[in-house]
């Protein structure tokens, strides 16, 4: 059996919400509803991914493992980087957002027990409305026969759809591909798009998407953090 090792890369300085990982949720900061999300999966390990000594102090104290890193330009990178100083553990490598404190353990199962070539990557999607899909921020996939994603964007697609694959900012890698995600170089569409998983296609890697009704939302604006706390209330 494959033993995952769920590193959650985190980072204070938010353009849009400073501070974020320590953004209290009723009575818990962001990044421990997290990690306790993430636990509920037994992964082989569990470690946050920080280069904030404020980050490290809160999820030791939780009990949790934390590794602190230098400045990354993703939190891919950051991942890799950790990942790399704990002795590159593990068959396969979760990269789960540190924003995301609705996560769910059936999450990483569905990701962690997928049949995956050294050369692939696996993530999550769920479909929703052609409104819900105009936000930039909400970030869409189009997939093909196979259930490979063919592209991603901030965009609408496929123009004039019904409805979209919204993508979900999770991934499943495995050692040799988290290897070559980390070190591909930027390409035209990544840079244009902001997206570095438009790198990581330019460069040859596939990508396998599982669609699902997985619950989810990711916590970017301070609107969306009252929203979690609601959310969290009831």
């Amino acid at each position: 059996m494959a033993r995952t090792v769920v590193l959650i890369p985190a980072r204070m300085e938010s353009t849009r919400l400073p501070g974020k990982p320590l953004a209290d949720i009723c009575g818990r900061s962001m990044i421990l509803r997290v990690l306790d999300g993430a636990v509920k999966a037994d992964p082989h390990r569990l470690i946050v991914a920080t280069d904030s000594t404020e980050i490290e102090k809160e999820v030791l104290s939780a009990g949790y493992e934390a590794v602190l890193t230098g400045p990354a330009v993703s939190g891919t990178h950051r991942v890799y980087e950790a990942w790399k100083a704990l002795g590159s553990p593990g068959d396969r490598i979760v990269n789960l957002q540190g924003d995301e404190p609705f996560v769910q353990p059936e999450w990483i199962k569905a990701l962690s027990t997928q049949v995956m070539d050294t050369n692939s990557v696996v993530t999550l999607a769920r479909k929703i409305s052609a409104d819900s899909g105009a936000v930039p921020s909400v970030v869409k996939v189009v997939l093909n026969s196979m259930g490979e994603a063919l592209y991603f964007s901030r965009s609408p697609i496929p123009w004039g759809a019904e409805h979209y694959f919204h993508h979900l900012g999770v991934y499943c890698f495995t050692p040799e591909s988290l290897t070559i995600c980390a070190e591909s170089p930027e390409g035209n569409l990544s840079r244009t798009e902001k997206l570095e998983q438009l790198a990581w296609m330019e460069n040859g890697v596939k990508i396998k998407v599982i669609p699902g009704q997985w619950q989810a939302m990711g916590v970017d604006t301070p609107e969306d953090l009252e929203e979690a706390r609601r959310w969290f209330r009831n």
